[in-house]
């Protein structure tokens, strides 16, 4: 894709919940480090513009622009939505912070899959990875209308829209590492 810096801008949700960890997951320590900086390391390197979308104040501590969710408590779809509307750029690389050990090779090969006005993303022994993707920002408004209709399931989105696979498993070095949610105090501890 040309004109990359102006075209994609990679936003890390770094909101939600975080009910199975009991705290904000991307603040957690992991071997050390905050969960989020793994992805940060590894983002930075792509010279794309980076923000990070959460509603807690630890995250300006490190550097990025911090938007707060437009809409409180909807979940991925709504920081999805804060993301688009925090950008000028034609697609939102989002990733989430509790996938830390997402490769660089990984997000350049989704940037260099990305279709026109299509949603683009992975999938893993056919089942559809939401994050990383790079979702167009010409769906702003569909994501606004599915927030205000209350219809929250991204995989549910994704399908209702044109959209781009990648099989993970065919394409990258042990997807099952680089795609691992770390969701609960446990995994944190492998």
């Amino acid at each position: 894709m040309k004109n990359q810096k102006r075209t994609i801008s990679i936003f890390i949700l770094a909101g939600g919940k975080s009910s199975r960890m009991g705290r904000d997951k991307g603040l957690i320590p992991l071997k050390g480090r905050p969960m989020i900086s793994y992805l940060i390391e590894t983002i930075e390197g792509l010279d794309l513009p980076i923000s990070i979308i959460s509603n807690e104040p630890g995250y300006e501590s490190f550097g990025y622009p911090v938007f707060p969710d437009l809409v409180k408590d909807k979940g991925p779809l709504g920081g999805i939505l804060s993301a688009m509307s925090n950008t000028e750029s034609v697609y939102c690389l989002i990733i989430s912070c509790d996938s830390p050990f997402t490769s660089q090779d990984v997000i350049k090969e989704l940037i260099s899959e990305a279709v026109l006005d299509q949603i683009t993303l992975g999938q893993l022994g056919g089942k559809l990875l939401p994050f990383p993707g790079v979702y167009p920002g010409s769906l702003k408004e569909k994501v606004r209308q599915n927030l205000e209709a209350n219809h929250l399931k991204l995989q549910s989105f994704v399908l209702e829209n044109p959209h781009h696979l990648i099989a993970w498993e065919e394409r990258c070095q042990n997807p099952e590492k680089q795609f691992a949610n770390l969701n609960t105090p446990e995994d944190i501890r492998f």
